[in-house]
This record gives structure tokens, C-alpha cells and sequence, in this order.
């Protein structure tokens, strides 16, 4: 922040604003070296001059006088309105303070809140700076945030995949990500059932994209995952689907990001159930590969050692492979699990909960890693 250059520091806010905001700018200035501000809750019916006045001179403070104070440190008074009415009052303070700072050479600087939709940008004009807040998490920051609030809660089973979903689905909205985490495994598991019992708990915020309301925030292009779901609900018909197409990308993205390592990281240990009978396909046939039905008739020959999932799949099909004893059976059934939720992330679908479930559940019992 420039506060030493600044007289006025606005912060434009929205409404929702995140817990430790004001604490926050304290803590900016504190950085700037203007310690201790004079924090003032102003309500409705308040004198702003004489609250102001009582912290410097025991008289009431016009915004032009308070411009023209001189202290013997740098000092900051804060204005924080409690209601639309003392918002008023404390934007009229600032404008006349603002004003006065043209011909005034005072050192006491004013910081106000604002929440104005329009003034998204950071600028810095002569004496004023306007910096916009929202609390807003960029991708990687919210991802290293839920990864650190979630250490001691992996899953399901021997996976990160809930870690990736509440990031994915909290977006932006640190508030949300904390909500999310609340809510049981198989309840964000199966998030996309879950998004209409979290819309009805505040269902009037959401119906619109509005900044103030934290529906959309200025680190983000997408909006709130719960506005989508209200869109998908309510919206004309091209803005349901491309809602619940946000939606569906969502789960899709913590399924890449977790589910598709998790697999290859396991690969080698399921597939080692059938080396003994691939290495005999490999053997008879002349090129010493195994031969991979492709359909209608047609073959790719993969080396053994490059088997993957869905080969086993196909080959168990042509009969050219076959489940002998239980273990060999889990694995193939993990084969085909790992196969339909593959094949959804490959085609950049969001599987459905029930088959990541299965496939982890499978896994878990086969083998640990």
C-alpha cells in the first residue's frame, strides 16, 4: 500500500466480507509504519467530528481541520460504518477530507471502507488511494490453503480426492472452503447432490452475479460454484447448461488432479496379478508384444511391461486372459472400474461418485501403498 504518500486510503469491500478484514488494513498500516490507528464504529445519528475530535483535541474535528492536524507521529483514524446511513456519513467525511488535503498539509491520514460495485481497480490519484478487497483465493492459493487445513483428512480411502474438491468447488471463497470442509466424506464425495441444501442456506445471495454479494470475485473469471447452481436451476436454457457445464468441470478438474496419479502411482502393483499369463500372450506370438484387440478385428501390440488398465479390460473380453484365483480377480475388477472413470476423465466428464467409490474401495482392498 502507498499510505505514506496517501492522505485518504479507501477500501472498496464487498458486503460479505471475510472475517479479520479490518484487522487486516491495522495490520497494513502497521506496515507502513502508522501504528495504533483510531478505529471508529460509527452508527447512525454519530457526530463524526466529535468522536474524531476526542482522540486529538477534546474538540469536535471537521474533515478539514482533521486535514490540517498535525500530530507529532504519523497517525491514521479508520472510519468503519455500521449500516447503509453511517456508510453515507462516512463517505461525506471522506469527500470533504479528500478535498481539504488540496490545500492542507497535515500528517493524520484517513482510512474509509466503501462498497461500490464500479470500483474494482486499484489507483492511486494525487492524495487518494483506492485499493478493492474481496478475500478472493487465486487456484494455487486455495489449494495450498485447503491442503494445509485438510493434512490430517486424506481420503477417501488412500486418496486426496476430498482435498480436491473442496478447492475446486470453494473457488474463490475461502468461507466456502471452510463450509465444505465441515460436511462429511460422502457428502463431498457426492458435492453436485449436495449444492442444493447449501443454496437454501442463504438462497437470496445467490440469484445474482454481484460482486458486493460475493458471487464473483476480481481473481476470478468463474463464478461461485452455488450462482452456477441457482443458473442451472433458474437460468434461460443455454445458461443451465453452461452452469451445470462449470459445475461438471469442477469435479472433473479434482478428479484429474487426484484420481488420475493415484491410478499410475498403482498401476504396476494390479497389473502384476496377470504378468505370468501376459508373459505367455507375449510368447506366442511372433513379435513377442502382446497383441491388444482395438476393435473390428484389429490389434496394437504393446510391449508387457506398457500394459494399462483398459488392455487388461479388452483382452479379458477376447478371452485371451482370465481371472484364476480371487486376488486376480479384484484386480480385474479394478481393471474395469479404473477403466469407465479413465475413460470419463479422458473425455473430460466428471465421473459419477458411485464408480470413483467403487474404484477406491477396490483398490484399497487389493493393495497399500
Amino acid at each position: 500500500m502507498r499510505v505514506n504518500t496517501a492522505r485518504v486510503l479507501v477500501v472498496n469491500l464487498p458486503r460479505t466480507m471475510i472475517p479479520g478484514t479490518h484487522d487486516g488494513i491495522v495490520r497494513g498500516l502497521s506496515d507502513a509504519h502508522i501504528r495504533d490507528p483510531i478505529r471508529l464504529l460509527i452508527r447512525r445519528g454519530t457526530d463524526i467530528a466529535s468522536d474524531v475530535g476526542a482522540h486529538f483535541s477534546n474538540r469536535r474535528l471537521t474533515a478539514g481541520q482533521l486535514a490540517d492536524y498535525q500530530a507529532a507521529t504519523q497517525m491514521a483514524v479508520i472510519l468503519q460504518a455500521e449500516d447503509d446511513l453511517a456508510q453515507a456519513m462516512c463517505e461525506q467525511y471522506t469527500m470533504e477530507f479528500m478535498a481539504a488535503t488540496e490545500h492542507c498539509d497535515g500528517n493524520v491520514h484517513l482510512v474509509t471502507t466503501i462498497h461500490h460495485s464500479a470500483n474494482q481497480n486499484d489507483s492511486h490519484i494525487g492524495k487518494v488511494q483506492l485499493i478493492t478487497f474481496d478475500g478472493g483465493l487465486t487456484p494455487d492459493e486455495m489449494d495450498a490453503y485447503v491442503a494445509l487445513r485438510m493434512v490430517n483428512r486424506p481420503g477417501p480411502g488412500s486418496t486426496r480426492l476430498l482435498r480436491a474438491i473442496v478447492s475446486e468447488f470453494a473457488g474463490f471463497d475461502v468461507q466456502f472452503a471452510e463450509r465444505l470442509m465441515h460436511m462429511e466424506d460422502s457428502q463431498l464425495l457426492g458435492i453436485r447432490d449436495q449444492l442444493s441444501l447449501l443454496l437454501g442456506e442463504d438462497p437470496d445471495r445467490w440469484r445474482t452475479l454481484d460482486w458486493l454479494t460475493g458471487t464473483t470475485s476480481i481473481v476470478s473469471s468463474t463464478p461461485h460454484v452455488l450462482h452456477d447452481f441457482y443458473v442451472s436451476e433458474h437460468g434461460l436454457n443455454d445458461q443451465k447448461e453452461d452452469a451445470k457445464d462449470r459445475i461438471s468441470r469442477r469435479y472433473w478438474r479434482a478428479c484429474l488432479k487426484s484420481i488420475t496419479p493415484w491410478l499410475e502411482e498403482r498401476r504396476s502393483e494390479v497389473l502384476r496379478y496377470f504378468h505370468p499369463q501376459l508373459s505367455q500372450i507375449a510368447a506366442a506370438d511372433p513379435s513377442g508384444k502382446i497383441p491388444v484387440p482395438t476393435g473390428n478385428n484389429r490389434y496394437r501390440y504393446v510391449e508387457p511391461d506398457e500394459i494399462e488398465f483398459n488392455n487388461i479390460v479388452g483382452l479379458f473380453y477376447s478371452k485371451k486372459l482370465s481371472p484364476n484365483s480371487p486376488p486376480e480377480q479384484k484386480a480385474l475388477n479394478i481393471c474395469m472400474s479404473t477403466k469407465s472413470v479413465r475413460d470419463d476423465i479422458a473425455h473430460m466428464r466428471a465421473p459419477a461418485s458411485t464408480d470413483l467409490f467403487s474404484l477406491i474401495h477396490g483398490m484399497d482392498d487389493l493393495i497399500r501403498i
